[in-house]
């Protein structure tokens, strides 16, 4: 278990590395952005380490729902996330990119 949680440290360590190299050294990211950014990251953390816990701990229903809960809601955070640094165009943005 603790090689897990070194991994999962090392894990967030290199997410917030890479999102510093990929958007801030460019100028994308602001205050706002980076906040909903450091959200996403620990919260998909927290879904990590619940379902390897609860895994740990033989606890499947609870890993389960916790992947089911908070998988969700990390999913929604990070398509948020997404849209707003503009890593996915919107239907707008890729409308005028195809009429011009």
């Amino acid at each position: 278990m603790i090689i897990f949680w070194m991994f999962l440290g090392a894990l967030i360590a290199s997410s917030f590395w890479f999102v510093y190299i990929k958007f801030q050294a460019a100028g994308k990211m602001s205050v706002v952005r980076w906040i909903l950014t450091s959200i996403s990251i620990l919260w998909g953390a927290f879904t990590l380490a619940w379902i390897v816990s609860s895994i740990g701990e033989g606890e499947m229903q609870a890993a389960g729902m916790g992947l089911l809960i908070f998988g969700a809601i990390f999913l929604v955070l990070v398509i948020v996330t997404a849209r707003l640094n503009s890593l996915i165009p919107s239907k707008k943005k890729a409308n005028k990119v195809e009429a011009a």
